[in-house]
């Protein structure tokens, strides 16, 4: 009898653990499926600014971090103008330059402020998560967002080299925000205005720890948060970085990643 009483106390724990696990995901998904917000990350900081040209042959020095301080007010005023919150933030200090200091400004960005933005954290969301710039993507879970984007640019070389298999790298949720992303890249810039070999921008599911930011969208895939990491276009590929370089062209491209996002949050269930 004690045996029997036993094994119905362990049944009932599994039981009641289940179910309120269950009814956590539940409300952890309603809530992303109402949030009206949208979390950008500009990828890296200023002290290690990430993929970056070779050297100023072709339209000059690009730095992925630099490059989407000038243009990451571009990518909120397409999502804001469709009707949704925007918020961008960087894992470092402001920049020091007064023109990067002034567009940081201008796009509200949060300066997440790492203590040492070069270092592995680990996730006060999701402790077993750990990766370098997980802060940010704590910062981003903070404000209970719909997406979150890590804005970034590819580099595969040290010298010039012609790279034209870009993607869209997501986590399990993120799967349509990233279909959507690199549609709307596709039909609006690759090939057709960006020089790309006939090659489209992909998805691709990155959900292996920490190679590559994969604990990031790790992270946001344990609140169910759709994310993303914009890695379509190559600073060592002469004839993007020459394209990129170009303000106008720079805008046409933040805003088309903007669109992308839209097209997937006016298209959620």
């Amino acid at each position: 009898m004690r045996k029997r009483s036993q094994i119905f106390f362990l049944f009932f724990l599994l039981a009641a653990f289940f179910f309120t696990t269950s009814c956590t995901s539940q409300c952890m998904q309603r809530q992303v499926r109402n949030s009206r917000t949208v979390v950008l990350d500009i990828g890296h900081h200023m002290g290690a600014p990430g993929a970056q040209t070779p050297n100023g042959r072709h339209g000059g020095m690009i730095d992925e971090c630099s490059w989407w301080y000038r243009n990451v007010g571009f990518v909120k005023q397409e999502i804001e103008k469709a009707g949704y919150i925007c918020k961008v933030c960087n894992r470092g200090a402001a920049p020091k330059d007064p023109k990067l200091a002034d567009c940081a400004r201008r796009a509200g960005v949060h300066q997440v402020n790492t203590p040492q933005p070069g270092a592995v954290y680990r996730s006060r969301h999701h402790p077993r998560r750990m990766a370098v710039g997980i802060l940010s993507a704590d910062y981003a879970l903070d404000q209970k967002p719909a997406a979150v984007v890590f804005l970034h640019h590819n580099s595969y070389s040290e010298n010039w080299q012609i790279y034209t298999e870009g993607g869209i790298y997501c986590n399990s949720v993120g799967i349509p925000l990233a279909n959507a992303m690199a549609a709307e890249l596709n039909a609006g810039l690759m090939n057709s205005s960006i020089p790309n070999g006939g090659q489209q921008v992909q998805t691709i599911l990155r959900d292996d720890g920490r190679l590559g930011g994969g604990d990031w969208l790790n992270t946001c895939n344990d609140s169910w948060v759709p994310a993303a990491i914009t890695e379509a276009v190559f600073l060592s590929n002469p004839q993007h970085a020459a394209w990129l370089a170009k303000p106008k062209n720079a805008e046409l491209y933040a805003r088309t990643v903007g669109r992308g996002i839209v097209r997937y949050l006016n298209k959620r269930r």
